[in-house]
């Protein structure tokens, strides 16, 4: 199964949020079996990290946790498959936006999430998430409660709690 995460659902990984928990307890307990690829967009590398720095910046986060956020973000991309950027993914993120008008990163996530035929896009983001289902795919909002609950699989990967809830 390819399971795509968007930046939010990164984010609420790493940021204590409505829907910190779920994502965390979907990531780590669900979903972490060799059979399951994780999947993101290229441009979610510096949307995480820029929204993990303004939240330092912004003092919802300490020198030492925003220090261990990085590391744990940096070790958990290292785990994901990043697609590639070439024009077909453009020219498609172009489409999406001119045709649902979505913002510009919004258009190149659910064209990355496409591409890669994801079996399962994680995102936050309402107008997103709502294209994404216009576009045939079955979407998670970790705000919400999974409708369907995968049967428990053993064993971990890279992705931990940070302590957060």
């Amino acid at each position: 199964m390819t399971i795509f995460l968007d930046t939010s659902a990164w984010v609420k990984f790493f940021l204590r949020e409505e829907g910190t928990t779920r994502i965390q307890d979907f990531l780590l307990t669900q979903w972490l079996s060799g059979t399951h690829v994780f999947t993101a967009s290229p441009i979610t590398y510096a949307e995480t990290l820029s929204t993990l720095k303004r939240a330092h910046r912004g003092q919802r986060l300490g020198d030492e946790e925003f220090a261990k956020a990085v590391s744990l973000f940096e070790e958990q991309w290292s785990n994901t498959q990043v697609i590639a950027v070439d024009m077909e993914l453009i020219t498609r993120s172009g489409q999406l936006a001119k045709e649902y008008g979505l913002r510009g990163c919004d258009a190149f996530q659910l064209a990355t999430a496409l591409q890669a035929q994801t079996n399962l896009f994680i995102g936050a983001d309402l107008e997103l998430n709502d294209t994404a289902r216009t576009c045939g795919l079955k979407v998670w909002n970790p705000t919400e409660e999974l409708e369907e609950e995968p049967a428990p699989i053993c064993g971990t990967r890279s992705f931990s709690r940070t302590g957060r809830d």
